[in-house]
């Protein structure tokens, strides 16, 4: 199953909340075409050896795919500790609160984690607080926001990089904005986190916790859901 659940035993549950029009940058945004040439201008081939993990192995962590993504480079810098180890440490929220706001994944983890209840995800910051509690703080390198240069950098210097992309790697037309007690966010259930990995001439290379490992996934489509989704990105030196 591919997309976030916030269903349980079967139950559907409608929910109505606001949502705003987005309007989703294309593929061929300039945005996209300067990320593309930096990548032209890379090194022609990187491919890091990055321990593949899959949330759907038990103990099934079924909404945890940002975790998973983690503790593959935590992995890949030899922490010894497993996903749901690292899941362990972090922090969640209510999907809705009593007063209709929603969870917001800038806080914490959404909901539970696990899939046995309703969840969804979360986003760059808990996710790097969550990394400190495992490596030197010095050590985590939150590049959100930057364009994906910064990613092929990294990836350069041997570094694999978490992302948020969707699971179909390529942008959404589902993207929502909730209200949370801190704020809007932007959401969409097809949210989806990988590992960037590598890169070639032709495709950039990611450790899905879907249980793909070096899945060659199309450049101009994945850097154009990458910005979509906030361009959050984090590595470990």
């Amino acid at each position: 199953m591919r997309k976030r659940t916030l269903f349980k035993r079967g139950l559907l549950i409608i929910i109505i909340v606001s949502t705003l029009s987005i309007r989703l940058a294309p593929p061929e945004s300039a945005s996209v075409l300067d990320d593309l040439a930096a990548v032209a201008e890379a090194p022609k081939e990187v491919l890091l050896d990055v321990p593949l993990l899959n949330q759907m192995d038990y103990p099934i962590l079924y909404n945890g795919c940002e975790v998973t993504s983690l503790t593959m480079i935590l992995q890949y810098n030899n922490v010894d500790v497993s996903k749901n180890d690292v899941a362990a440490w972090l922090p969640s929220v209510p999907i809705i609160y009593e007063n209709g706001l929603r969870g917001n994944p800038n806080d914490a983890f959404v909901g539970d984690i696990t899939g046995y209840d309703s969840g969804f995800s979360v986003y760059h910051g808990p996710i790097a607080v969550l990394a400190a509690n495992f490596v030197s703080s010095d050590r985590i390198k939150d590049i959100t926001g930057s364009p994906f240069e910064a990613v092929i950098d990294a990836l350069n210097q041997g570094y694999p990089v978490w992302t948020i992309t969707s699971t179909s790697y390529a942008p959404v037309a589902d993207m929502e904005v909730w209200q949370t007690p801190t704020g809007e966010v932007s959401i969409s259930y097809n949210e989806h986190s990988v590992v960037v990995v590598g890169y070639d001439d032709t495709f950039f290379y990611v450790n899905d916790p879907y249980g793909k490992k070096n899945q060659a996934v199309e450049k101009s489509a994945f850097i154009a859901s990458w910005e979509q989704f906030g361009s959050q990105a984090i590595y470990i030196e």
